[in-house]
């Protein structure tokens, strides 16, 4: 049976250092006799993503271009971390701003990566309960959301039609369907 080791860093050098993403190329010994001169590291800001639910049982989703992917895209609202601030923080902050709901009632559904063969970063998931819409929208420049609110069923049926694909609301809804969407949990 083979045995992973960790490898080991020969040399390491930023490449390209933007606000959001640094990109980063090593050099590294497999400890089994590969010495790879150009493994690339995607260095990205950890963000926060919410799955927040109404009192009454409704989930508010965002609609917004993604201009990598070149489509509207309906996902859970979700944004980056402001330097070392907190994800639940974030979270907070991230959903207030862009649909002007807020929440009282959070769970923690925890801390994942995406893609950690070549990026280096996290993000978090919430589950925000019994959410209600106390102020307007606050985007930045580079925002044009607009907020959509769908029934439970309706939502399955998005994820099974394939029109939600991103992967945090896709764990975030497995997540958040796992606690039953109970008061309690």
């Amino acid at each position: 049976m083979i045995m992973p080791k960790k490898w080991k860093t020969l040399s390491s050098e930023i490449v390209l250092k933007t606000p959001g993403v640094n990109v980063r190329r090593d050099c590294v010994d497999m400890q089994n006799g590969c010495i790879v001169d150009d493994f690339y590291v995607f260095e990205i800001n950890e963000w926060a993503s919410i799955v927040p639910m109404t009192a009454d049982g409704r989930f508010v989703m965002v609609e917004q271009y993604r201009h990598a992917m070149q489509k509207i895209t309906i996902e859970f609202p979700a944004g980056l971390l402001d330097g070392d601030e907190h994800p639940l923080t974030a979270a907070k902050r991230e959903l207030a701003e862009e649909t002007g709901y807020t929440s009282d009632n959070w769970t923690p559904l925890g801390a994942f990566h995406l893609g950690p063969a070549k990026i280096k970063n996290a993000f978090h998931l919430f589950l925000a309960r019994d959410c209600e819409l106390t102020r307007k929208q606050n985007l930045d420049d580079t925002e044009e959301i607009r907020v959509v609110t769908f029934s439970p069923e309706e939502l399955n049926r998005l994820f099974e039609e394939g029109k939600i694909t991103d992967v945090d609301s896709c764990l975030g809804w497995l997540l958040a369907s796992s606690k039953g969407f109970s008061k309690t949990s």
